[in-house]
């Protein structure tokens, strides 16, 4: 290597792992999530009590670098009903960044990921530099190992970066630079190879697949003893690595012989799980379902042993290594989506958020398509990613916490070395390029950037993501709202998108994308659409359809629009799903301001506002109708049955009224949706005149069919001031029109006196 390239790599070297140690604690990042809180606790717990064994002490770590938000996803472990508890997740990562996190805690855990980046680009350039001149081969190395998505995960405390330094290592090592000799120096290599795979594969078995590249070029060489050498190099190495959690843990990994589960750390000095109670009495109780987070028979806060079967049970694997081996449950159609999702969905396309990948198999292609180890490696990367599309097709991503495709960077480095002759040149500064256009956001702003509805993929609201299409198959996507809305769910995006009920704003000044998925064909969908503007301009898509519509606040448009085909479908399981693309734009709009409520929060610890003063700017508001066969039916005939009326009432007072209603119609009282049937009513004076029309609805309990009836228990507010008044109950079908203001609509009368308030 010449000088130059030398020096230049030392610099940058120098950089990359200076600036990790230089950022303040509490600060960036402000708070762990995904799975990043056992693996900081193993290290420090490793690192300054030499153990595993979740303690007070440790709990109280969390609050002296995270101490603003509580800790909602600690994965812990028990072997003896949570009397000892053990960390859940596997514990090499944070037994080889130990040394870093005792005197730098989450400084030394980024140091450690990017000394171990730093190491991948030194391997990536001494590996080309066998085909290519120096230069060439660290900037191309540079370049893929920076201006990735890979690089995001330096700044995570979790072992993704570990998993592909073991890759590079395994392959740097395990790929000779000539003809296999067995000599001493090419066993050694071949045991460091084998033995640096392991703890890629201690963390994901599946990526035991990259070892068949290295060990092809043995076979094929007849160089027995330099496999026999790899293959040994990793079997010692895999049985240290057990036997040291089997000594730590009691059991050989955390998905073998344990009971785990993810709890939440609300305050220091406490634990955030209990011992099961010893049992009294011998006969074992009768099997019951397993109790739902919230739900009737859920388990209380502070008990955890139910607490970590529920979260076992909720898991995508199971937490157990036997959803490795389980049947895929995955429709071709949907397999065949998320292939194309793989590639270049929105937040975890390989070619948007992996570019040196995809410029590696073209050169792959172009200079190394002889090399039979190569095409397997190619293959080992295929099979890896078809793993995961095919064992958990609706988390393939990488579950709720990720960047890109989290769980198949792990693989990214192999990509590298299907790399020889780096030709034509202009494809490195292509891919610096098109790695400018989509990962600048990223790589400037690792922890996350600010903005309204922040999220880890907050990028993807920048252009050049919205050109590629939104993983509508993936589950765990944040960033987005999935509300239903008649017989389908809507889904967009949290900053462009607000649900009030039936009522959904639009940001103004911005072309809004949604989604209407369904599981059967939409044939028409009708919106009311209205505008907080003095004047706008409203443009609506629905699959084929379209309308413009020039508008002014106050105005009330109805759109009946037939989307055609829909815009994408595909095969699960359980049934045919039909997405149909909305995209709503508006020139303007105008600030409205909502009261966002906050869940409680359960960490009493924690001080928090349950609501909280927001605006919105909105552009369009719409108003699903349904599907405007009802709309115009006559529904309107109605009697009322037995109906409980207080005869007098406090001022300002709010009471109930209990009605029986029968649908003397011949069609049937929707009692969901924008244009549904709801119970409603209005204040009069004696003579007739109306003191208040909109009254409060209440929802009717079930659909009622023509003939049927419902009794309904109705909240009414008294008017403000004492004095004589009809209370009038009006059913209204929402959108459409009071039933008194219809032919056959009857309205139910009854005075009553409102006194003044007692205090």
């Amino acid at each position: 290597m010449s000088s130059t390239v030398r020096l230049t790599l030392v610099s940058v070297s120098l950089f990359l792992l200076l600036f990790p140690l230089a950022l303040s604690k509490p600060g960036l990042p402000t708070h762990l999530k995904a799975d990043e809180a056992a693996y900081y606790l193993m290290a420090l717990s490793l690192a300054r009590d030499g153990d595993l064994r979740v303690e007070v002490r440790d709990i109280d770590r969390l609050f002296q670098e995270f101490p603003y938000q509580p800790v909602n996803n600690l994965i812990l472990m028990t072997r003896d009903g949570w009397s000892t508890v053990h960390y859940g997740k596997p514990y090499i990562y944070s037994l080889l960044a130990a040394p870093f996190a005792g005197p730098f805690g989450a400084d030394g855990l980024f140091f450690f990921n990017m000394l171990l980046t730093v190491a991948m680009i030194w391997m990536g350039t001494s590996y080309l530099s066998r085909f290519n001149p120096d230069g060439t081969a660290a900037l191309y190395s540079t370049g893929f190992f920076l201006l990735s998505a890979g690089f995001v995960y330096v700044f995570w405390i979790q072992p993704e970066v570990l998993n592909m330094a073991s890759v590079a290592a395994c392959l740097y090592f395990g790929l000779p630079k000539d003809e296999i000799r067995t000599d001493r120096r090419t066993l050694i290599l071949a045991l460091i190879s084998g033995a640096a795979l392991v703890f890629a594969v201690y963390n994901k078995p599946m990526l035991a697949a990259v070892g068949i590249a290295p060990l092809w070029v043995y076979v094929r060489g007849r160089q027995w003893k330099t496999a026999g050498a790899w293959m040994a190099g990793a079997v010692v190495c895999m049985a240290l690595v057990a036997g040291i959690s089997l000594a730590l843990t009691g059991t050989p990994t955390s998905y073998l012989g344990a009971k785990r589960g993810g709890f939440s750390v609300c305050e220091p000095g406490k634990m955030p799980v209990e011992a099961d109670p010893v049992p009294v009495d011998p006969v074992p109780p009768l099997p019951s379902p397993l109790p739902r987070a919230g739900g009737e028979g859920a388990p209380p806060p502070g008990r955890a042993g139910s607490r970590g079967a529920a979260a076992v049970a909720q898991s995508p694997t199971g937490n157990a290594m036997t959803w490795l081996f389980r049947a895929p449950d995955t429709h071709w159609s949907e397999f065949t989506d998320n292939v194309g999702y793989f590639l270049w969905g929105r937040h975890a396309g390989l070619i948007p958020y992996l570019p040196f990948a995809a410029l590696s198999v073209l050169l792959f292609f172009f200079h190394g398509r002889r090399s039979v180890e190569r095409w397997l490696l190619l293959a080992a990367t295929a099979g890896i990613a078809l793993f995961f599309l095919l064992q958990i097709a609706w988390n393939w991503q990488g579950g709720g916490g990720f960047v890109g495709n989290r769980y198949f960077v792990n693989v990214y480095p192999a990509f590298l070395f299907l790399v020889t002759r780096i030709r034509p040149l202009w494809t490195i500064p292509a891919g610096y390029a098109f790695a400018g256009l989509f990962l600048g956001p990223l790589l400037f702003t690792p922890f996350g950037a600010g903005g309204p509805e922040p999220t880890l993929q907050a990028h993807v609201r920048n252009v050049p993501f919205r050109w590629l299409p939104l993983e509508l198959t993936l589950r765990n996507v944040p960033g987005y709202h999935r509300i239903g809305l008649g017989d389908f769910r809507v889904v967009g995006r949290r900053d462009q998108f607000l649900p009030f009920g039936e009522l959904m704003w639009t940001r103004g000044a911005d072309p809004v994308e949604m989604y209407l998925i369904a599981g059967e064909p939409i044939e028409k969908a009708v919106f009311l659409v209205r505008t907080p503007a003095p004047r706008n301009r409203v443009g609506i898509e629905l699959g084929d359809a379209s309308e413009m519509l020039e508008m002014k606040a106050g105005d009330t448009r109805r759109l009946e629009l037939r989307p055609g085909e829909a815009t994408r479908t595909w095969k699960t399981k359980q049934g045919t799903i039909h997405a149909y693309r909305m995209l709503v734009s508006s020139e303007t709009g105008r600030i409205r301001h909502w009261t966002r409520d906050l869940p409680p929060e359960s960490c009493s610890y924690f001080a928090s506002n349950e609501k909280v003063e927001e605006s919105f700017f909105v552009g369009a508001e719409l108003t699903y109708l349904g599907t405007g066969e009802a709309l115009d039916a006559d529904l309107y005939a109605v009697r009322w049955g037995n109906t409980i009326v207080p005869e007098r009432v406090t001022a300002g007072q709010r009471f109930k009224v209990i009605t029986r209603l029968f649908n003397r119609s011949r069609v049937t009282w929707p009692n969901r949706g924008g244009a549904s049937v709801r119970l409603s009513y209005h204040w009069r004076t004696p003579d007739g005149r109306a003191v208040l029309w909109e009254g409060e609805r209440t929802e009717l309990p079930t659909p009622v069919p023509p003939g049927g009836r419902v009794s309904v228990t109705q909240e009414v507010l008294a008017p403000e001031q004492p004095g004589t008044y009809v209370l009038e109950l009006d059913p209204v079908f929402e959108n459409v029109g009071w039933f008194s203001e219809q032919n056959g609509g009857a309205t139910f009368r009854r005075q009553i006196e409102v006194t003044q308030d007692a205090r």
